[in-house]
């Protein structure tokens, strides 16, 4: 049996699983109040607003928080995405698309992923401006005006919502497509030595180190 690393800390993983359940609220409260007829998805206008706001001040702390943690556990240099790691996306997209057999090498998290996880960050805070915008229109009037008024911000908020719901789902399928020890290792900590999603930047050790003092 091949000896298993620790790779995801316990807070890492809490943070991981809130933030998830919290996109999956935002995008389906943010469907509904969209559009209640073709998603009815909740009892009410009332619950889903709710809902959606609660869930909203949830994932601005939740990736605040992870940030945080990314930073003193020394982790963000694992998931920081670099202009190096561009020249990873050729071998990882033949490897996706079945062209290669052979798994790209890279650190704890490939390019992909790195990119992605950066953009979610992004992608929040522009959710949360536009969403604040349209919530509170009279007092921010000034700001609504300026980024194109209440029709393009929403017009904008709901695009953005789309490209939620499709990297979300690209992700949930590159995870699977990882196998069994990608999701094992999001709930347990640990992965299988020797396979793909190993370290390989010179930091590694240094940052296990950081990140096994907050198991």
């Amino acid at each position: 049996m091949a000896r298993e690393l620790y790779y995801h800390t316990l807070p890492a993983r809490i943070l991981h699983w809130i933030n998830a359940a919290n996109i999956g609220l935002l995008t389906t409260t943010g469907l509904y109040i969209r559009d209640p007829y073709h998603f009815p998805l909740f009892a009410n206008m009332d619950i889903a607003r709710k809902i959606h706001f609660i869930a909203m001040y949830l994932i601005i702390y939740g990736i605040v928080i992870r940030i945080y943690y990314s930073w003193v556990s020394k982790d963000y240099r694992e998931l920081l995405f670099r202009f190096r790691d561009f020249k990873g996306f050729p071998a990882l997209i033949r490897y996706y698309l079945f062209v290669s057999k052979t798994t790209p090498e890279s650190g704890k998290y490939n390019a992909g992923q790195k990119l992605l996880y950066n953009a979610w960050a992004v992608l929040v805070f522009l959710q949360a401006v536009t969403g604040f915008s349209l919530y509170f229109p009279d007092a921010l009037a000034g700001f609504v005006r300026a980024l194109g008024g209440p029709v393009v911000l929403r017009q904008f908020h709901f695009i953005l919502t789309w490209v939620f719901i499709v990297t979300v789902a690209l992700h949930i399928y590159l995870s699977f497509l990882g196998g069994w020890s990608v999701i094992k290792s999001m709930i347990t900590g640990y992965f299988p030595e020797g396979e793909s999603m190993q370290p390989v930047s010179e930091d590694v050790e240094e940052v296990a180190e950081h990140c096994m003092k907050w198991h």
